[in-house]
């Protein structure tokens, strides 16, 4: 069996905590949602993670269709992790281990989309622009790519911190948490390294609950204008933020 990336694998023992720790969804939720239309057959989620938006995208298309066997939505993800959660979420979605550089998917979709900023783990310009291709030859000639990106924060980047408290939640047994955070920011690679661990504020003593360390890529303006144009793409529409 295909093994995760060490990127990938970064995930899967946060995947238990990911739904809780990530915060509200409901921007993205309607932001892609907003992409279907009613001659939407077939939807391809890259980096789908624990499925909240795949499968929410496919109860929608259900309900709008006169038959299941007319829609096909699938969900691909290098988080062995990841899958289990979704796989648990949704079993009418097809949940599929792999790569969104190199997809083992077969088929056309009327729309490709990867959300939460998940393009941004792809670390190099050659590992983005292969992504690119990816999503491109899995289009229906008029199918749509949708994707988020973050806008670099330069006021963020610049000050490296430790022990941040990016996040407060209260979990399902009334317990406070919180993800504390390291960040540090290389402007030479435009790389920014994050180490998270999800702790019990009412046990400061206790190891975290789960932790991930990864690395994201800043992708300014214009690199991405011509990395887009370099896979044979073309920007219909670009938004500031989720509400368009």
């Amino acid at each position: 069996m295909e093994q995760s990336s060490p990127e990938a694998a970064a995930w899967n023992t946060w995947a238990d905590y990911y739904d809780l720790a990530d915060g509200d969804r409901a921007p993205h939720l309607a932001f892609y949602s907003g992409l279907l239309t009613d001659r939407t057959r077939s939807v391809l989620e890259l980096a789908c993670g624990t499925g909240t938006i795949t499968s929410a995208l496919a109860q929608r298309m259900a309900r709008r269709s006169d038959s299941a066997a007319t829609i096909r939505v699938v969900g691909v993800d290098a988080s062995e992790g990841m899958l289990r959660v979704a796989r648990v979420r949704d079993t009418a979605v097809d949940w599929i281990f792999g790569d969104m550089r190199l997809p083992p998917v077969q088929g056309s979709f009327d729309l490709v989309f990867c959300c939460y900023n998940s393009l941004q783990h792809l670390l190099d310009d050659d590992d983005l622009v292969q992504a690119f291709r990816a999503a491109r030859d899995l289009l229906h000639p008029d199918g749509i790519y949708a994707f988020d990106i973050y806008q670099p924060n330069m006021a963020y980047l610049s000050t490296p911190e430790f022990n941040r408290m990016a996040r407060a939640i209260t979990d399902a047994k009334g317990r406070h948490l919180e993800i504390r955070e390291d960040h540090v920011y290389d402007p030479a690679t435009e790389l920014l390294t994050f180490d998270w661990r999800l702790v019990n504020r009412d046990k400061p003593d206790a190891p975290p609950l789960a932790r991930t360390h990864y690395r994201f890529r800043q992708y300014f303006a214009a690199n991405l204008d011509r990395l887009v144009a370099s896979a044979g793409l073309v920007v219909h529409e670009r938004y500031g933020d989720y509400d368009r």
